[in-house]
């Protein structure tokens, strides 16, 4: 790939702690890439983390950083999208890093994901994702999704498909949702992302799994399946399966007599008894 085609966006909020580990990692694997963006959307912090970005924005062009008139992660995503001039765009978090050698990457795609590595606590857990982006309709029918870090999409491509409706509570749904939709997706078999994993992220990976987390997931299928059943949206589908709104009913539940419900469909019904257990899901994770 060439660098100078690709757009770097980000949402970060009170990330003082992490974002100049994220920049000097992008810009190490940047370097001689003069037109390369760094879109930076400031999500009304209460620390430094603004002040840091406009030291950089004011020495080098390169930067673009914005404070977020408005308020959340999907408004502040819809901002940063619509500040991108170059041919691709990468998603990436504030708390990350960029690793490996972002020029391997082909050169043209509509959607590429890929691998990367779980830092916690100082221990590095390689992530395969595998093909099943390519080759299911997992994401439509399922929610099944991955972190919106591990998505790069040709602009034109992406940008038919926003911006993302702000009365929704994630983005990152919505943007495997807009993967799902290409016919030229690209599976690059290698991590070029550093997923940090720490106590005060939002949501994060399965590696700090906890009841509050359980009932974020399950709030955010509903709201999702919901506004997906009652609205027009771009995608080819017309709405998720019922199952999808039954099962998150039964997470918000938290009663074991609930599982009932989803006996007829046996994959919802064995994710609900692993998610229902915050330890049985971490020790599945740490063993997959």
């Amino acid at each position: 790939m060439n660098l100078n085609n690709l757009s770097f966006c980000c949402v970060v909020k009170n990330e003082e702690r992490y974002i100049q580990k994220l920049i000097q990692s992008i810009l190490d694997r940047t370097e001689g890439a003069d037109h390369c963006e760094f879109i930076f959307v400031d999500d009304n912090s209460k620390d430094a983390t603004y002040k840091i970005l406009q030291k950089y924005a004011d020495e080098d062009s390169r930067f673009k950083v914005i404070r977020n008139k408005l308020k959340g992660k999907v408004a502040g995503t819809n901002l940063a999208v619509s500040m991108a001039k170059n041919a691709y765009i990468k998603f990436i978090d504030g708390d990350d890093l960029i690793e490996g050698n972002l020029e391997n990457l082909p050169s043209k795609f509509q959607c590429l994901y890929h691998d990367y590595n779980s830092l916690n606590k100082n221990k590095i857990k390689y992530i395969k994702i595998g093909d099943w982006i390519t080759n299911s309709n997992e994401i439509q029918t399922n929610f099944r999704s991955i972190p919106k870090a591990m998505f790069i999409f040709d602009r034109l491509f992406l940008t038919k498909y926003f911006p993302i409706p702000e009365n929704l509570p994630f983005e990152d749904l919505w943007i495997n949702l807009i993967a799902a939709e290409s016919d030229d997706i690209e599976y690059y078999e290698d991590s070029i992302y550093i997923y940090r994993q720490h106590s005060n992220q939002f949501y994060g990976s399965l590696d700090n799994f906890n009841n509050d987390k359980k009932i974020k997931m399950a709030n955010r299928f509903i709201e999702y399946f919901d506004y997906l059943e009652s609205n027009r949206h771009p995608f080819e589908f017309s709405s998720p399966k019922p199952i999808i709104r039954k099962y998150a009913e039964v997470l918000l539940s938290g009663k074991s007599i609930h599982l009932l419900k989803l006996i007829f469909s046996p994959r919802f019904f064995l994710k609900a008894l692993v998610f229902q257990s915050s330890f049985l899901t971490r020790f599945i994770w740490k063993i997959k």
